[in-house]
């Protein structure tokens, strides 16, 4: 019998880092998660050398020049997408025989403990949706809204990382954030930063999402003429050139380079601002329009999306502004809770 198995959104890898952290520590008390997930989520989660299984289907929203698209054709992928996961997941439920299951914003394998009994938690930031931005897109987002309601009635404990007071089955665990894994020297020596030199950070989503946020990084740094920064990108892995711009694709400890920029632009995502808020470092979002999540998110920290036309007066007014770390302790939270379910 498999202890605890793990399904995890695909989308982004924002999911997979907050799952990671969360199996990182279950590790160090003993127990081995075995993850459910997909897409570049499945390579990320087994380069921490866990099992995983590649059996979650789940779409990106689509989005264009910062904007998002056609959020009544995502919901309908995202639910045959669903549909398609569900089967999988129930065979690969009846084959491990989990004593409990956890499902991060994964709600197949949450819905399938729930139908068979076994002991289970839901964690998700996003408790409710507001994608929608015409008539058939709100009639569409209506009905899942509807399921989505009726399935946290039923889950037996809500974990939601971040902060916030406890009510009926939902509890407030704290933003979770992976352990930096090299020093701030050691990320700097490793791309060539020179003593003196400050580092911006952009951090594109998993996804690729963030191409639009690129183009405009890279001339705002250009048009300041700031001799002494270097501009590094991950999550994209080409894009305009220019003399202190590096480009390094997918990695998998992004906290690190987080924790040692001396400013971090980003969309909106919640893993990166936590991470952000967690370290100290300067931070500036630009969410994706019309994306609700991301727009919250963005809000609560006083940007919005028109902000890309700022980027130039922002950039000066906040690198190397940092702030009190928070060492916010999310992960260990959730494992002690799943642990609790044993």
């Amino acid at each position: 019998m498999t202890e605890i198995l793990y399904g995890v959104s695909p989308i982004g890898l924002g999911h997979a880092s907050r799952a990671a952290a969360v199996g990182v520590k279950l590790r160090q008390a003993g127990l081995e998660p075995v993850f459910a997930t997909g897409g570049n989520a499945a390579g990320f989660l087994t380069s921490y050398g866990f099992k995983v299984h590649d059996v979650v289907t789940e779409p990106t929203p689509s989005e264009r020049d910062g904007v998002m698209r056609y959020p009544a054709l995502w919901y309908m992928r995202y639910w045959s997408g669903y549909r398609s996961t569900k089967s999988k997941m129930e065979a690969l439920v009846a084959e491990m025989k989990p004593a409990i299951i956890a499902g991060d914003e994964e709600f197949s394998s949450v819905s399938i403990a729930i139908e068979k009994g076994i002991p289970h938690a839901m964690i998700s930031d996003e408790l409710e949706l507001g994608f929608a931005t015409g008539w058939f897109s709100r009639y569409v987002e209506k009905k899942v809204a509807a399921w989505y309601t009726t399935l946290q009635g039923r889950v037996s404990s809500i974990l939601v990382p971040d902060l916030g007071d406890d009510h009926g089955n939902v509890h407030f665990v704290s933003p979770v954030v992976r352990d930096i894994t090299r020093t701030r020297e050691e990320v700097r020596a490793r791309l060539g930063i020179a003593k003196g030199e400050r580092m911006i950070l952009l951090s594109a989503s998993g996804s690729g999402i963030g191409g639009f946020l690129l183009d405009r990084v890279v001339r705002a740094v250009g048009s300041l003429s700031l001799p002494d920064v270097a501009l590094v990108v991950t999550g994209l892995s080409v894009g305009p050139s220019g003399a202190r711009v590096r480009y390094l694709g997918l990695e998998r400890d992004n906290q690190d380079f987080v924790a040692a920029a001396d400013l971090v632009i980003s969309t909106a995502g919640k893993s990166t601002i936590d991470e952000a808020v967690s370290y100290g470092s300067p931070l500036i979002v630009i969410p994706i329009r019309h994306h609700s999540e991301q727009e919250r998110n963005a809000s609560a920290l006083g940007f919005g999306y028109g902000d890309l036309d700022h980027l130039d007066g922002l950039i000066p007014r906040y690198l190397g502004r940092r702030t009190e770390p928070r060492r916010y302790h999310g992960a260990e939270s959730i494992a002690e809770s799943l642990k609790g379910l044993l």
